[in-house]
């Protein structure tokens, strides 16, 4: 009976040490987390081009954060400084692509409307393409705004911005307002 014991658990710690440095062909190491590659089309909406993502730039997400950080301030010219010389906007009731100058006006005169925002940053990544050809910082956080009558409103923000050569030429922002207490 002994020996059935020291023989299971030798067999035990052999295959215990064994397994534990072994991966599959289907095992992509990315940082210090495996992920288990797998196709859409094993997934309830396939994707027609499945993007192969990379970490981005640290410089595109430095631009895309103070870029927030001068709107939130009231520094509405620094703010331009991070975009091209065209963006397209799309935001809640507006989709279109504009000059810098035109992009300039609408964010002064949104900014205008607003006393005072204060700003909860939750994450932020910064993220490329594979092949290199694109570029995106997306931003998750909670804004807090007190508007030119004092009246206060809290939306949970979720940005995404396309960034060529180091300027924002794409910014989308999604928003779901807070219930009010």
């Amino acid at each position: 009976m002994k020996r059935v014991f020291l023989f299971s658990g030798i067999a035990a710690v052999l295959l215990s040490c064994n397994s534990s440095d072994t991966k599959t062909a289907d095992e992509t190491k990315m940082g210090e987390t495996k992920v288990a590659a797998m196709s859409t089309n094993d997934l309830a909406f396939p994707l027609k081009d499945w993007g192969d993502w990379q970490p981005g730039s640290m410089d595109n997400l430095k631009v895309g954060l103070q870029s927030l950080k001068d709107f939130q301030t009231g520094n509405v010219d620094a703010c331009m400084n991070a975009f091209g010389d065209s963006v397209e906007l799309r935001f809640d009731g507006m989709i279109g692509k504009y000059s810098k100058d035109s992009a300039t006006k609408i964010f002064k005169n949104m900014r205008a409307t607003m006393k005072d925002i204060d700003i909860n940053m939750d994450d932020y990544e910064t993220v490329k393409s594979k092949d290199g050809k694109e570029e995106w910082v997306s931003m998750w956080y909670k804004q807090k705004t007190t508007d030119d009558k004092g009246k206060l409103d809290s939306i949970v923000c979720m940005d995404d911005m396309k960034f060529s050569n180091g300027k924002i030429v794409l910014l989308d922002e999604k928003l779901r307002r807070l219930p009010k207490k």
